[in-house]
């Protein structure tokens, strides 16, 4: 079994586990106001907080710092496709 891992497919999974992370928070702010099901809204802010916001945030900054390091070509744009979560979190904050 040959499972060859390149930078290219750790930046995606790390921008499909922050997309990932606010699909969970944005659907648990349906069961805010149910007292049976409150638990879906709090369990989806436990996810953003403890592990959707800290991978995020350290998986850019690893892979941008490793791309810049080991990366020969296409450097920057790999580098600037490593910080699309930190920059969409950004975003989503200001908005």
């Amino acid at each position: 079994m040959n499972a060859r891992i390149t930078y290219k497919k750790l930046i995606i999974a790390n921008i499909f586990m922050f997309a990932f992370s606010v699909a969970i928070l944005e659907y648990s702010k349906l069961f805010r106001m149910s007292l049976d099901k409150h638990w879906i809204y709090s369990f989806g802010h436990n996810w953003w907080f403890m592990i959707g916001i800290p991978a995020a945030f350290l998986g850019s900054l690893i892979l941008g710092i490793l791309s810049l390091i080991d990366i020969k070509e296409y450097k920057f744009l790999y580098f600037i496709f490593s910080l699309i979560p930190l920059i969409l979190f950004i975003i989503l904050i200001s908005v």
